[in-house]
């Protein structure tokens, strides 16, 4: 990061509250400023921001807080002193007096601002200096603190009587280092890299800076095509400018706080009384007081560093010996039974256990590498798997962790492979529910590889013939019957993963309600959901979703199908018509997923610019679409790049971008098929509907055609929404078509569909007004501009003037924000003559009958004939109808 990037990192953002403290510092009536925050929350930038702000008419003078015990009198101003001559040192008075004689002749006339920076203690003769100088009007101050508990008494006594103002500095929000990062790196930044960076700094400016930093210096952070994206995960501990900003900052703390906190960026995670034990209570408090700690309040008052940053960093400092001399102090006072490990406790033993070189055993090593799964850290995860050897009991089950690590770094051969180092004696060795959850986990590796999905029934016939074997001879019913379900689980997911929602649908909501074992039934679902949002039962799917989840939380249990289930709630928000219930919940992800955003985030920007996209809102849908397109560009993470594509074109469409949307259609043509039915499923509608509103020839028929399609398969959303998007201009067939499928779904985009069907077969106005009136309601101002144009031109073409104009209106609100019309109107308003014009514009403006008479040199009664002949042509009864534009 350059010398000009530096500049603007602290003038991007906060200009709002440099204005303040410069007008506060300004005001004659305050004697000074005290901002506070924690430490790198930018007090420092802050205060030359101010000083860039108020410019060169104000003279500054720096003072810099001391963290010792060693008070030297007059310290903060010891660089002022040696310009004294000896005879003005005779009393302390005398050389107050004389600092400030110095202070006021370098101001040259100019206004005066003491800065003090970090002060956390001053000595009583520098803030007898400060105090005259506050006191005399010579000078206001700008105090930089941590806590105002640090300021001396006598600022403290100025703050209380409201003689000095405060201003606290919280860390950066996440929408405030997207403006950081924008302004500084001049480009859009994908959502995942702000979110990642924002996790990765907690929002801390000083942080920030020196990730960013590191990330640009070492390519991890890079322009694809115009989009900053993350190419990797953002390293903390090789963050040279980072380790810069710890050591000074452990430099101002003794021995033990340091060792301590040695100490617990090994633990990384531990009970209090741990740490406690350890340190004792008052380097623990000590720790406390500066920031270091987070500490929850209930149960076992779990600790962990505040910052993460600092235990990487930290980590990354200590060599092999050091880190075996930390662990052998740490097992003294944990030395906890890995049996009796609670699964919230057990990743941390494993990760201190490997930095003090000690062995972990499988069964640690297995549960940790599940935990780091559940905190979506497959590197992690892959990381505590690979512990296991071949020859342990657990080494298939470290397998399917080390494969599902690798789908989350959107790897699936890597995936296969781990699967398949399986041997066969191993896979006999299997209980029946372990080798069906193997069997699930091979299946869903299948589907996302090209040719994968032939291979499933294949291999689950294979399957089910090993489970037939097992029950000849094994006596345990409870054991074959979960074995059973898992193999029952593969097939279902199959089914759903290829479109089959007919044949899944029944017994998928058979062993939904029936199933003997809740993890079962859970699974199947959300699965289940899926296949109801996709079938018409959008609202119901949504519900189901809730439910899923919500048992799942209760019951503690790890869905297989977590992404499954997710995606039902998503296509039933979206395909319903809640859409902005939908982008809540994806917008949640972006701001809370932290470090999981490395592996969920480019995803999650393609399903967000998706739902941006059908919704009609493609100025929304293009910064996160061409977000995930660099996220999957430098990293590869699970985007299907026809969908971006395709989506793309759609949003390019609705923009009036007709180059652009045609460059992505052809990026989209040469991205090959999609893996997954639902992805294939967006992707063609959006393809299809780009090229629509491109106007091109045969995309209605296209739509159509598909529509028919996912109707024979029992697809009846997929084929209303198609029907929906070609019927733009449709015939009195494909009206009633469109009415009689999206009768049988639910949500208001279905009513939308219904009615706007009725309205354009019957020619029936108020029914198209309550369509346009119910897509309002929703946002959906494409929908609803289509409405309109049609009830206008019915409206027009039956002579219904009032309606025709209430049309009308609300049209030309929608033209205002949307860049092109889906529908544009066939015919035209009333035409009215020149002179009619020229009446209805001054009348519109508030002139009399008389006063227009007299202007046109007419008579009063021509005046009032042309009036009545406007109110007439646009179905008006007054003037003040005449408000807005005049229709010719």
């Amino acid at each position: 990061m350059g010398a000009a990037a530096r500049r603007a990192w602290s003038s991007v953002v906060r200009q709002d509250v440099v204005e303040s403290v410069a007008a506060l510092l300004e005001n004659n009536g305050v004697e000074g400023v005290v901002v506070s925050g924690a430490a790198g929350t930018g007090k420092t930038a802050l205060a030359r921001a101010v000083e860039r702000r108020l410019g060169r008419g104000t003279h500054f003078l720096h003072l810099y807080g001391k963290r010792t015990s060693d008070a030297v009198p007059f310290g903060q101003f010891d660089f002022l002193l040696a310009r004294m001559p000896a005879a003005a040192a005779s009393s302390p008075g005398a050389i107050v007096s004389h600092l400030s004689d110095l202070i006021l002749e370098d101001a040259q006339g100019r206004s005066i601002v003491v800065v003090v920076d970090d002060m956390p203690a001053m000595d009583n003769m520098s803030t007898a200096v400060l105090m005259h100088l506050m006191l005399s009007g010579t000078a206001s101050v700008l105090v930089l603190v941590r806590h105002v508990a640090d300021l001396p008494e006598d600022l403290a006594w100025r703050l209380k009587d409201h003689l000095m103002r405060q201003v606290h500095l919280e860390e950066f929000s996440r929408d405030e280092v997207l403006e950081l990062l924008t302004g500084t790196l001049g480009q859009v930044v994908s959502a995942t890299a702000v979110s990642t960076l924002h996790a990765a700094s907690r929002g801390n400016p000083l942080v920030l800076q020196a990730l960013v930093a590191e990330q640009l210096r070492s390519g991890n952070l890079q322009l694809q095509g115009n989009v900053w994206a993350l190419k990797g995960r953002v390293s903390v501990d090789s963050a040279q400018t980072l380790s810069e900003v710890v050591r000074a900052r452990l430099a101002l703390e003794s021995k033990a706080v340091r060792e301590a906190l040695e100490h617990l960026a090994m633990l990384r995670r531990t009970p209090l009384a741990v740490l406690v034990e350890l340190w004792g209570p008052d380097v623990v408090t000590e720790l406390e007081s500066a920031g270091y700690l987070a500490i929850e309040r209930d149960g076992r008052h779990w600790v962990e560093l505040a910052d993460a940053y600092l235990g990487e960093v930290l980590r990354g400092w200590m060599n092999e010996d050091r880190r075996r001399d930390v662990y052998q102090r740490i097992s003294s006072a944990v030395g906890p039974d890995p049996g009796r490990l609670e699964r919230e406790d057990v990743l941390s033993f494993a990760l201190w256990s490997l930095d003090g070189g000690v062995p972990v055993e499988p069964g640690i090593a297995l549960a940790a590498a599940r935990s780091a799964m559940d905190l979506f850290d497959p590197e992690l995860a892959l990381k505590c798997a690979q512990l296991v050897s071949t020859s342990e009991p657990e080494w298939v089950a470290a397998a399917q962790l080390r494969a599902k690590a690798h789908i989350a770094q959107s790897n699936p051969a890597l995936a296969l492979a781990a699967l398949q180092e399986a041997t066969a004696g191993q896979l006999d060795a299997l209980t029946a529910a372990e080798y069906g959850s193997y069997m699930v986990d091979l299946c869903r590796v299948l589907v996302r590889l090209p040719g994968g999905e032939a291979r499933i029934a294949e291999v689950l016939g294979g399957a089910e013939e090993h489970m037939s074997a097992l029950a000849l001879s094994s006596d345990d019913d409870e054991d074959l019957g979960e074995g059973a379900d898992q193999l029952r689980l593969a097939r279902f997911a199959a089914m759903v993963h290829a479109g089959d929602f007919a044949a899944a649908r029944t017994p998928l909501e058979d062993a939904h309600r029936t199933g003997a074992a809740e993890s079962f039934r859970l699974n199947c679902g959300a699965l289940l959901s899926i296949v109801w949002a996709m079938t018409g039962q959008e609202l119901d799917a949504v519900v189901l979703a809730k439910e899923v989840l919500a048992a799942a939380r209760e019951a503690d249990l790890r869905l297989a199908m977590a992404a499954e289930v997710q995606q039902g709630m998503y296509l039933g928000l979206l395909f319903s018509g809640d859409w902005r219930a939908c982008t809540v919940m994806l917008r949640r992800v972006l701001e809370e997923a932290g470090s999981a955003m490395d592996y969920v985030g480019g995803a999650t920007e393609l399903a967000l610019g998706v739902a941006y996209t059908y919704a009609g809102h493609g100025s929304l849908a293009l910064g996160l679409l061409m977000g995930a397109r660099a996220q999957q560009e430098a990293r590869g993470s699970l985007v299907d790049p026809v969908l971006v594509h395709s989506a793309l074109a759609f949003a390019y469409a609705q923009l009036d971008d007709a180059a652009a949307a045609r460059r992505h259609l052809d990026l989209a043509e040469s991205g090959g098929t999609p893996a997954e039915w639902v992805v294939g499923s967006m992707a063609k509608f959006c393809n299809l509907m780009a090229r629509r509103w491109l106007q091109e020839p045969g995309a209605k028929q296209k739509l159509i055609e598909s529509a028919r399609e996912d109707l024979a398969q029992g697809r009846l959303t997929a084929a209303s929404t198609s029907l929906f998007g070609a019927t733009v201009h449709g015939t009195d067939e494909e009206f009633a078509l469109l009415e009689s499928i999206s009768a049988q779904r639910q949500g208001s985009m279905a009513r939308i569909n219904v009615l706007t069907a009725i309205g354009s077969r019957t020619k029936d106005v108020p029914t198209l007004l309550e369509a346009a009136e119910t897509a309002r309601g929703l946002g959906l101002d494409a929908v609803e501009s289509r409405a309109l144009v049609l009830a206008t031109d019915i409206a027009r073409e039956r002579h219904s003037s009032t309606l025709a104009r209430s049309a009308q209106q609300r049209l030309d609100e929608l033209t205002e924000r949307l860049p092109l019309l889906p529908l544009a109107p066939h015919t035209h308003g009333p035409e009215l003559t020149g002179r009619e014009r020229q009446i209805a514009k001054m009348a519109s403006q508030g002139l009399s009958n008389r006063e227009m008479a007299a202007a046109l040199d007419v008579s009063v009664r021509t005046v009032e004939g042309h009036l009545y002949q406007i109110f007439t042509k646009l179905g008006i009864s007054s003037r003040a109808d005449l408000e807005g534009p005049v229709h010719v």
